[in-house]
């Protein structure tokens, strides 16, 4: 018997995953993130412990980090978000000095949830806009 996908939980997890980001809360990557999610952003590689350090080191260096969700779909096991990345630069980042510039760039995010966890992650980000963002 093929289980039903519950889109309402599926898009409560990745609410609860981008909170946790924005409070630094790792800790519910635990319960939200499986052990060995498949992040296909280039140069990433797999694990829940790699995502917690990746987004520690995004805190790290932008103070107010947020994640403001414009807009989210659900289908079957697949989360969509449309969101943008804010914060302040506050300390060195992709190898570029911080100069206190605020950034604000947009993101498109596909999630894979697979037993009640984010399985899978794929992203396209606006790094132009983030790039001059920190150059200006």
């Amino acid at each position: 018997m093929k289980t039903v996908p519950d889109i309402e939980a599926n898009k409560t997890l990745v609410r609860r995953f981008f909170t946790a980001i924005e409070n630094g809360d790792f800790q519910v990557f635990d319960e939200t993130v499986a052990q060995d999610y498949n992040d296909h952003l280039a140069g990433q590689t797999p694990g829940r412990e790699t995502l917690k350090r990746y987004f520690a080191g995004l805190r790290s260096a932008f103070a107010d980090f947020k994640l403001p969700i414009t807009a989210m779909v659900a289908e079957g096991n697949l989360v969509a978000v449309l969101n943008s990345v804010c914060g302040k630069h506050k300390s060195d980042f992709a190898g570029i000095k911080a100069k206190g510039n605020s950034v604000n760039a947009m993101a498109f995010q596909l999630y894979r949830i697979e037993n009640g966890q984010l399985a899978e992650h794929w992203e396209v980000a606006d790094f132009m806009t983030l790039m001059k963002q920190l150059q200006s």
